[in-house]
């Protein structure tokens, strides 16, 4: 555990169930190399709009001290008494901490305690929403102040100086890394107070990181940590006000072709039957893209996708029992919405995204995500519509059947989603990463969870809500 310990601490049970997916990926960062991205000039994150400030200049920190005075050289003085002290649980943090951006070690931060706590996938994606919204702002506004203020590189300031790692664009003041550490901090503390000393020794590692390879000074490093932690709280405050703990006070309704769980659930609730009247990031309420009803029970239509079900169950193939495995994303899983951030991660990876533009795809895939459920939950308890298992005699499904309504399918709605969105930020896979959602989309028929009609009209409402955050994207003039 020495090098998971050299950025996360020994902080309990909570501590060493992350730091096992972290010790992996710094053994792979030290053997890969760290991470070289290109830099993206400061000059456009700033003025890219927020998703929780009102301006970035909101949290502008004061101006830090001037080159050459006293508060300066103790601030350069520590860096070369870290650089002059090396130890073996601080390279192997370095090498972490370097080897990827932060939004993405963040996410996959969050990631682990969705696979170790089992958090479904509704909450999943209303957790990275909150955590990319936050990311996404604190970097946002860390330009600004480097726009505002242009400190150069401590490197530039004290010749005694070795730089380790990628500088902050234009100016080292304040630093990005600092806000993101505290605004994930901040968000991921509140979501999960249980873990909150992991989080806070991943944040302060993470700090630390910068100030030993020379990328910042202390100074730098609480600038960014003031404007992080104000994002973070205005993240934490909008998770208090969006209606996610709204209680169901209503009946299961009864009808030809209602939903009732099936027997793993028997005399249970539905899972999450208020998510769809939770606050959308992108959509003016949870039901702007709601669709219209799915064919009633024992109607033409009905007994058509009906037949169908039967069917593929009785033909199944060994691709369709593969699709339909590798698209299951259960409990213990990263769910689908983070099935979905895994594979942006590795293309941004691939395409040496820099660190703000890991910020911005991430926020518009994660509130695309979030929404996406909400609008799908809204649709699936507005019409209450019955899985295959309830409504055909005998019938046993391949994959556990969820318990919620079917009409529409939530793997669907966020594959639409997500697929949209990356698709055009990385328009070179556009075409695969639409593949991808229908395979996904098709996977729910071949487990036997659900009709045709449900993935179709997913994948049509999820590339809508896809559309909505790539508008939001575009509105900032251009894209990256």
């Amino acid at each position: 555990m020495t090098l998971a310990r050299a950025f996360i601490g020994r902080s309990g049970a909570a501590a060493s169930r992350v730091a096992i997916v972290v010790l992996v990926a710094s053994v792979l960062a030290l053997a890969a190399g760290a991470f070289a991205p290109t830099v993206t000039r400061a000059d456009a994150p700033a003025h890219w709009r927020p998703f929780l400030l009102r301006t970035v200049a909101d949290v502008r920190p004061p101006a830090p001290p001037p080159t050459g005075t006293d508060a300066d050289r103790a601030d350069l003085d520590e860096i070369v008494a870290l650089q002059g002290r090396r130890t073996a649980t601080r390279d192997a943090a370095i090498a972490y901490w370097t080897a990827q951006p932060a939004p993405t070690r963040w996410n996959e931060i969050l990631l682990s305690i969705v696979r170790t706590e089992k958090i479904n996938p509704v909450r999943t994606s209303r957790a990275l929403g909150l955590l990319n919204a936050a990311i996404y702002d604190a970097v946002l506004a860390s330009c600004d102040a480097k726009l505002a203020y242009r400190r150069s590189q401590p490197s530039d300031r004290d010749p005694r100086i070795l730089r380790q790692g990628t500088p902050d664009d234009i100016s080292a003041y304040a630093s990005v890394d600092a806000a993101i550490a505290a605004a994930a901090r901040t968000v991921l503390t509140s979501l999960f107070p249980g873990d909150a000393e992991t989080f806070s020794a991943a944040a302060d590692a993470e700090k630390t990181v910068r100030i030993a390879t020379g990328m910042n000074t202390r100074t730098d490093i609480d600038a960014g940590e003031a404007i992080g932690t104000a994002v973070g709280a205005l993240a934490v405050q909008r998770s208090k006000t969006d209606n996610a703990n709204a209680i169901f006070r209503s009946t299961v309704p009864e009808f030809p072709g209602a939903w009732a769980p099936a027997k793993p659930f028997a005399n249970q609730l539905p899972d999450e039957p208020m998510a769809g009247t939770w606050t959308p990031w992108l959509l003016t309420s949870p039901s702007q893209f709601r669709p219209g009803p799915p064919p009633a029970a024992a109607s033409a239509a009905w007994q058509a996708d009906a037949d169908e079900v039967i069917s593929v169950a009785n033909n199944l193939t060994d691709e369709q029992f593969r699709i339909a495995r590798f698209w299951a994303d259960g409990a213990g899983t990263d769910t689908p919405p983070g099935h979905w951030v895994r594979l942006t991660i590795a293309m941004g990876l691939r395409d040496h995204l820099t660190t703000p533009q890991f910020a911005r795809v991430l926020v518009h895939l994660a509130t695309a995500e979030a929404d996406a459920f909400i609008a799908c939950w809204d649709t699936k308890y507005t019409y209450w519509s019955g899985r295959p298992i309830g409504l055909l005699p005998g019938f046993a499904s391949m994959l556990i059947t969820p318990n919620f309504p079917s009409y529409i399918s939530g793997h669907a709605t966020v594959s639409g989603a997500a697929s949209s969105v990356l698709g055009t930020f990385f328009p070179s896979d556009a075409s695969r990463l639409r593949g991808l959602a229908e395979e996904a989309a098709i996977s729910r028929l071949y487990g036997g969870i659900h009709w045709r009609l449900d993935n179709e009209v997913g994948l049509q409402v999820g590339r809508q809500i896809g559309g909505a955050a790539i508008a939001r994207a575009e509105a900032d003039g251009a894209l990256w």
